[in-house]
């Protein structure tokens, strides 16, 4: 995962550098193919920087650039709280969901609360809880009591549960559901569950 710069000046740098650089392989291209991951710390940048706006703009682009995007989690969180600190209560609830099934270890780490028990062995490693345990943890200092306060509330909720329950039951059907029309249904829900909300 990658690891933020602390020094405001040097982190405007890396803004500017990484923007210009998606930007320019665009141009050149036609499209961005970011094998890096440039695109997933712009706006967590921004949110470091206490640059609201300049977060929200950044992830507005990346919604408009790649929509078609699995994305990050700590990027989904960061996007989830941009939208929360803009007032966009609506929007960071769907985001906030987002994030809580990119890895759904990654709420619980956030709360302080007793993380999932969920075994399950191939799975992406942005999925895992060591990917949660060893991200960037600054981003979860950006969250105030109540952020964190309307986050624990949604989590709670009888909808985020629901989403939780049925994503962990679709990760352990796909465990042992051999390829064909089954485990193709599987996977589309659970794709449709996690881009949904």
């Amino acid at each position: 995962m990658f690891q933020f710069q602390t020094d405001p000046r040097k982190l405007k740098e890396r803004i500017k550098r990484y923007e210009a650089a998606l930007q320019k392989e665009f141009k050149k291209f036609r499209y961005i193919s970011d094998g890096s991951g440039k695109r997933y710390v712009i706006g967590p940048m921004y949110l470091l920087l206490g640059d609201v706006p300049g977060a929200v703009r950044s992830f507005k682009w990346f919604e408009k650039t790649f929509p078609d995007d699995i994305g990050e989690p700590f990027h989904w969180l960061c996007w989830a709280l941009a939208l929360y600190q803009s007032n966009d209560r609506a929007n960071a609830a769907r985001i906030l969901r987002r994030a809580m099934l990119s890895n759904l270890y990654l709420l619980p780490a956030l709360l302080g609360t007793e993380p999932l028990a969920l075994e399950v062995r191939r799975r992406p490693s942005w999925e895992d809880k060591a990917y949660v345990e060893q991200g960037p943890l600054e981003l979860f200092q950006l969250w105030d009591e109540q952020a964190l306060a309307w986050a624990r509330e949604l989590y709670q909720s009888e909808g985020f549960r629901k989403a939780r329950e049925r994503s962990i039951e679709i990760i352990r059907l796909l465990e042992t559901e051999p390829v064909g029309p089954k485990r193709s249904a599987l996977v589309d829900e659970l794709f449709t569950l996690r881009n949904s909300g």
